[in-house]
């Protein structure tokens, strides 16, 4: 078994020097490094030509800048290994971080993306150094954390979902939703995205971006063209007074599915009720208020919240005639679960 790491590189040698080193050096799991300079630079281009000799680096050149999304295309072509992770070229990898991730990989047939843990991702490392934060993150060897989408910072796939989903779409150009798009589709053919918990690799964020004035034309396009296609993610509340029974059953079920198709999920619960069994998802937040005011909380909540929800479900008969007249605040669409 082995893994085909493809990284497109546009200048940055400072970064790019430093994303490669750090997988030579940290990475003991079987790889390839095909990395596709996209019309870099002399300075770039001369460090990508002495890389070119060792076994198992591959340099492909373009004379100008394709885009990420092009980039990574060429390298999936050329690509035959059982592993492929995609990486920007502003990465810095951590002992042993490919290894845990195809580790968790074959842990479920299920898993068709994967991120490792990063700061990318809210695992910030605070005033630690990047080796040892990555050091206490072995605690979490083996574990992992579902999410909504994967993101191409580090993104690592089994090639029997490549074989299945082909390519990312090139109408995302320079990117941006490339692979949220990559991971909806993934979803379709039954796989899902997860973080593996015990890996880590760092992100320095959007380097190559802030050289591209039209990026945030660029992010608003692609947006839209994602949400032509899969709809808007959503902001989904659900306000639940009972944690047991067939209903709620279904309401696990139903918020599972809703955070997998790549949604934002809250559940209100009822502090010192018996702790729901909810799966672990990067979409899903379970928020407990005291029993007592209990729908007081929730109202003073639903109505304070800046980013508001668009549809918010509620088990309790009495509760939901409360919040439908605050409507004219909260703007959501509400709906009672098991009426």
């Amino acid at each position: 078994m082995s893994c085909d790491i493809i990284i497109p590189i546009w200048n940055h040698l400072k970064f790019t020097k430093e994303c490669v080193e750090s997988i030579i050096k940290n990475t003991s799991y079987p790889y390839k490094l095909i990395l596709i300079d996209n019309g870099s630079d002399r300075r770039t281009w001369a460090y990508l030509e002495t890389l070119n000799v060792r076994k198992e680096i591959m340099v492909i050149r373009n004379e100008e800048n394709l885009g990420f999304v092009k980039a990574v295309n060429q390298g999936l072509k050329v690509s035959k290994a059982p592993y492929i992770c995609i990486m920007n070229n502003d990465t810095i990898a951590t002992e042993g971080w490919l290894s845990e991730m195809v580790d968790v990989a074959e842990s479920d047939k299920f898993i068709g993306l994967l991120n490792p843990s990063s700061n990318n991702l809210g695992q910030h490392k605070g005033y630690a150094k990047i080796e040892r934060f990555a050091e206490k993150l072995k605690a979490f060897k083996g574990q992992y954390i579902e999410m909504g989408a994967c993101i191409g910072f580090s993104m690592l796939m089994k090639r029997e979902l490549y074989k299945k989903i082909g390519q990312l779409d090139e109408v995302y150009g320079s990117g941006n939703f490339d692979d949220t798009d990559y991971s909806r589709r993934a979803e379709k053919e039954g796989y899902i995205c997860v973080r593996a918990k015990g890996a880590y690799v760092y992100h320095h964020i959007k380097t190559s971006f802030t050289k591209i004035k039209s990026y945030e034309d660029s992010f608003r396009k692609n947006q839209e063209i994602y949400n032509k296609r899969w709809g808007r993610p959503k902001r989904l509340l659900y306000v639940v007074t009972k944690g047991h029974g067939k209903l709620f059953d279904w309401i696990r079920e139903d918020i599972l599915k809703k955070a997998r198709g790549g949604n934002w999920v809250w559940l209100y619960f009822k502090k010192d009720e018996d702790m729901p069994q909810i799966a672990e998802h990067s979409n899903i937040k379970l928020i407990y208020l005291p029993k007592i005011l209990f729908d007081f909380n929730c109202l003073v909540r639903i109505i304070k919240k800046k980013k508001r929800f668009d549809s918010i479900f509620v088990d309790d008969t009495k509760l939901i005639g409360k919040i439908e007249k605050y409507n004219n605040f909260h703007k959501a669409e509400t709906m009672l679960m098991g009426g």
